[in-house]
């Protein structure tokens, strides 16, 4: 230190003439006074030395109980970097010597001070002081570094330890590897060898005996090149000269000899060998690929043959890659030379940057790579002058082992001109169509054996001999005499289930109104079946409701399709029904079932045949009968008014005479009760002949509109004295709004009074007879139903005919003369009988 430009000292004494000295002292020595502090006391003197920045401290020795020597052991530890120097008196030069004994210190005596001896005291103190920190801090970075050193040297021996110890187990593993390596050597297929620089075999596995044929001590020792065909001798000393100076080389081929003669072309991998980091020598494998070269050989001629034949093709084939559509492999036919390669499907086919997509212009690569499974599909190409072609797309997909498409091969074929032609057939066909529609129409006039003709010419010999038989089933429909609908429905029904092949099957007739079905046939007849009623009627019914037969070749729902028949069936396979018609209103259907096959127009046809001419031929007897009807009734009728005429005069003398005697003779002669007998039986006579006489004469209306509702009052007040004898009440029953309608007034009132008459006739007595009324479609229906035991099956196709009667005293003309009044209002009249009773049912055209 040159200057105490910047030295700060403290001074701790109790004296001040000390801090005077000193003070003095330093103002001597110093060109610039440094600056000094004084601690008047020990307490504040260590105080003071607790703060930073005092390069030296003075300490005063006063003996006695706390010295400068107390401070100064206390002062050492507090002191920090300041240098210490102990201020000694001259006049106990004892008591010091013995304190610096114990308490080794820079010391000054203040009879000798002066400012250069000061000066130099402190310079030496605050170096010494400087050295014993810098000294300090050295022992410290020495410790320090020892006991890293020692750290590093205790983690060196740890891990050298732990090397040796794998090095110990690397050895063992190195010896097991070694006897691993040897097995698998000798064990394996291909021939392992080692050469020397020299080309010396050194040795050989047991593979090579195999390969070979050789023994391996006839070659270990030997020159390779004498196993190398010469050909190819100098080409593997080159390889070998390559990899001894450390150059990589991929496998080579080689063709060795073979102790039985003949070489085998070997793939020869070689390596460098090495001993204490230097190359020694060759180690190497050789692998017989002799059948893989003659197989590789033979791939590439059948890859030439084959791209000789797909070049050969003159549609387009090709390979696509199934990840982003790719072509990567094609003929010619599908790829020109002036398209890139690996261009993409659609742009090569559609000229498109993206592939195909809608409902229309599906992608058949898309499908392919989607399902994993071939295609067949027809497509939209454009060729390379821009034109639309049609194609037959067959794609095949190559699947990888994961089961992902990966390639797609595909072959176009152009279907276009096809397609023009089929499209020009399709025209063709379209217009032969409408000709035949046209000519057929023309036809259509044509009658029914020509149009059976037709059908026969195109059908095979079966179908021929089916409508044989049909013909002769309508044939025998209209020769065989028939006595009832009930027995022509049944004979009609067999021919239907026989020439359609069928298993059962009904004909029902419906009433006037079209909603109930009474069946007159049914097969199999099994048990006893009602009537139907159309609203409950499955499907089979629509035939009725919609006027057009009805064809089910599939039925889903059984219980349903079958409901309302007169038959059942399990399973219920299929089923056709035929709707008769008179005029405009549906008469009856038949429904025929379960036929082997599927019913088609043949059986629809025939069908319809037999139906219409089973109502013509019902008709037909229908008419006869009432012809035959007429003309007995017209004969009858003449010979009744006759008969009338001649027995009217009589009658009338007999009548006249009797009551003659009546005026003559009283009620207590006996001859009375004679002449009444006369009277009523002469009455009785009469009356048949009036009906003799109205049975007998035209029948002329005297029609008005009229509503049937007072009438039917009237009717009922006339013959209910008759029913009140029996206690019998008339009941009338008006159903819905009845309107007025056309007819002769006193003639329906007979008719009524009539079947009333009869009704109250056959009624037990107390037991009601009721008259209901209402409108049916074109019709009033009116039923006079009575409570008897009703009318015998036998005898109710007789009722009508003049003269039949069951009642005692009867004339036998009621029924018939009402039955003509009906017809005369073209109307009809049915009986409805059953164990309950009796219905009589009028049915007026409304």
């Amino acid at each position: 230190m040159d200057s105490f430009k910047e030295l700060r000292i403290l001074l701790i004494d109790d004296r001040e003439e000390n801090f005077v000295l000193i003070s003095r002292l330093l103002a001597e020595s110093a060109i610039e006074r440094p600056r000094l502090d004084w601690a008047r006391s020990f307490e504040s003197g260590l105080a003071a030395l607790g703060e930073p920045g005092y390069d030296a401290c003075l300490l005063g020795y006063t003996p006695g109980k706390r010295t400068g020597l107390d401070l100064l052991s206390e002062a050492r530890e507090k002191s920090g970097k300041a240098a210490v120097i102990l201020l000694l008196p001259g006049e106990d030069e004892e008591g010091c010597s013995q304190a610096l004994a114990t308490h080794p210190v820079d010391c000054l005596a203040k009879c000798e001070l002066n400012g250069e001896t000061l000066l130099r005291s402190i310079r030496c103190a605050v170096e010494r002081k400087k050295t014993e920190l810098e000294l300090a801090g050295y022992r410290e970075n020495l410790a320090d570094r020892v006991e890293r050193r020692t750290a590093e040297l205790q983690e060196m021996n740890r891990k050298l330890s732990a090397q040796i110890a794998e090095r110990n187990i690397a050895e063992i593993a190195l010896r097991e590897s070694e006897g691993k390596y040897r097995s698998l050597v000798n064990s394996s297929l291909d021939v392992t060898f080692t050469l020397d620089p020299d080309d010396t075999i050194t040795s050989l596995n047991p593979a090579f005996e195999k390969a070979t044929g050789w023994k391996i001590h006839e070659w270990t020792g030997r020159d390779c090149n004498l196993l190398i065909h010469p050909d190819d001798r100098d080409t593997q000393r080159e390889c070998r000269r390559r990899i001894l100076k450390g150059d990589e080389l991929p496998p080579g081929e080689a063709r060795i000899m073979k102790k039985s003669g003949g070489y085998r072309v070997f793939e020869l991998q070689c390596a460098p060998l090495y001993s204490a980091r230097a190359i020694v020598g060759l180690i190497g494998t050789a692998r017989d690929i002799t059948d893989r070269k003659l197989a590789e050989e033979k791939t590439v001629q059948q890859n030439s043959f084959l791209k000789t034949v797909l070049e050969s093709l003159s549609h387009p084939f090709y390979v696509v890659d199934a990840r982003d559509y790719s072509v990567v492999l094609a003929n010619r036919a599908a790829l020109p030379q002036d398209f890139p390669h690996q261009v993409k499907c659609h742009s090569l086919f559609h000229g498109s940057e993206q592939p195909c997509s809608g409902v229309e212009h599906h992608c058949p690569l898309e499908e392919i790579r989607k399902t994993g499974k071939p295609l067949v599909t027809e497509h939209i190409h454009y060729d390379h002058q821009g034109r639309a072609r049609h194609v037959e797309v067959h794609g095949y997909p190559i699947l990888e082992d994961t089961g992902e498409v990966s390639r797609i091969i595909e072959y176009c074929l152009d279907i276009t001109d096809r397609k023009e032609i089929e499209e020009k057939l399709r025209k063709a066909h379209d217009e032969l169509e409408i000709r035949v529609r046209e000519r057929t129409e023309e036809l259509a006039g044509v009658n029914l054996s020509l149009m059976v003709e037709i059908a026969e010419r195109k059908q095979a010999e079966d179908a021929l001999r089916l409508n044989e038989k049909r013909l002769q089933a309508l044939l025998n429909l209209g020769q065989i005499p028939w006595s009832s609908r009930k027995e022509i429905a049944r004979y009609v029904l067999e021919q239907e289930l026989k020439l359609t092949r069928s298993e059962t099957g009904a004909i029902g007739f419906l009433d006037e109104e079209g909603k109930t079905i009474d069946w007159c046939a049914v097969v199999p007849a099994n048990a006893p079946f009602a009537n139907t009623s159309t609203e409950d009627a499955g499907p089979w019914v629509h035939a009725v409701r919609n006027r057009q037969p009805v064809v089910e070749n599939e039925i889903s729902d059984i219980e349903s399709a079958g409901a309302g028949l007169p038959f059942s069936l399990s399973p219920f396979r299929r089923f056709m029904s035929i709707p008769v018609f008179d005029g405009d209103r549906a008469i009856a259907v038949a429904v025929v079932a379960n036929k082997g096959g599927s019913y088609d127009q043949s059986d629809l046809r025939q069908l319809t045949l037999l139906t219409d001419g089973m109502w013509k031929l019902i008709e037909r007897e229908r008419s006869m009968k009432a012809l035959k009807e007429a003309e007995n009734l017209a004969g009858i009728g003449r010979a009744l008014s006759s008969v009338a005429h001649d027995m009217k005069t009589p009658l009338v003398a007999i009548g006249g005479f009797a009551k003659q005697i009546q005026r003559r003779v009283g009620p207590e002669d006996p001859c009375w009760a004679k002449t009444e007998i006369i009277l009523k039986e002469t009455e009785r006579l009469e009356k048949m002949v009036e009906d003799m006489l109205d049975f007998s004469k035209p029948i002329e209306l005297r029609t008005s509109v009229e509503q049937i509702g007072p009438i039917l009052a009237e009717s009922v007040a006339v013959t209910k004295p008759l029913a009140d004898a029996k206690d019998i009440e008339l009941r009338i029953e008006a159903r819905g709004d009845i309107p007025a309608l056309p007819l002769d007034p006193m003639r329906i009132k007979r008719v009524l009074i009539n079947l009333l008459t009869n009704a109250i006739q056959s009624s037990p007595e107390g037991r009601p007879v009721r008259i209901v009324h209402r409108r049916s479609g074109k019709y009033l229906i009116i039923d006079v139903s009575d409570s008897g035991p009703g009318i015998p099956c036998e005898i109710q196709k007789d009722i009508f005919l003049p003269f039949f009667t069951t009642r005692k005293g009867g004339t036998g003309l009621g029924l018939p003369i009402v039955k003509k009044l009906i017809e005369a209002h073209k109307g009809r009249i049915e009986l409805l009988s059953s164990p309950c009773g009796a219905t009589f049912r009028l049915r007026l055209p409304a």
